[in-house]
């Protein structure tokens, strides 16, 4: 008896370096994970999204992509720019209105982290989060979360 592997889906989006289509990449985001019957993921994920095209779009360069893939139960996300520098997770006042990204991005997700790009200057930043398939329990996301710097205590 063989088994099947697990069928794996997978979008990429090229994103123009242009805030303005933030609000059309979290109708894309939304829409595939509702066509991939992940509705209990969907508000978690437009905001880590959000978040990193964020931090793409401004302190990045272009080209920027943003790739969902989803098997084995667990759900992966990534955005890619080629800019020169390296997210870090900074001090975040109650009073400053940045800062926070990486903080949500880490909260949200079970797990995180940076990679440099095979060739040239750039980042991915990703994420994963376990999901239920219909019918299935989740899988475990165990480990450690990789984190750009640690987190201080509240």
């Amino acid at each position: 008896m063989t088994s099947t592997p697990p069928r794996q889906r997978e979008v990429r989006w090229e994103v123009p370096a242009d805030p303005s289509v933030t609000a059309k990449c979290r109708t894309l985001v939304r829409e595939t994970l509702t066509g991939w019957q992940m509705p209990g993921l969907v508000d978690d994920v437009v905001l880590v999204v959000s978040e990193l095209l964020g931090n793409a779009l401004v302190h990045g360069g272009p080209p920027i992509l943003l790739t969902l893939s989803a098997a084995g139960g667990v759900l992966y996300g990534a955005v890619t720019d080629r800019g020169p520098g390296w997210p870090r997770i900074r001090e975040a006042g109650t009073d400053r209105e940045h800062g926070r990204g990486l903080r949500i991005v880490a909260a949200l997700t079970d797990r995180w982290g940076v990679d440099p790009v095979a060739t040239g200057t750039g980042k991915t930043i990703w994420f994963s989060l376990a999901h239920a398939a219909p019918g299935r329990r989740p899988l475990p996301v165990g480990g450690p979360r990789p984190v750009a710097g640690p987190l201080p205590s509240p």
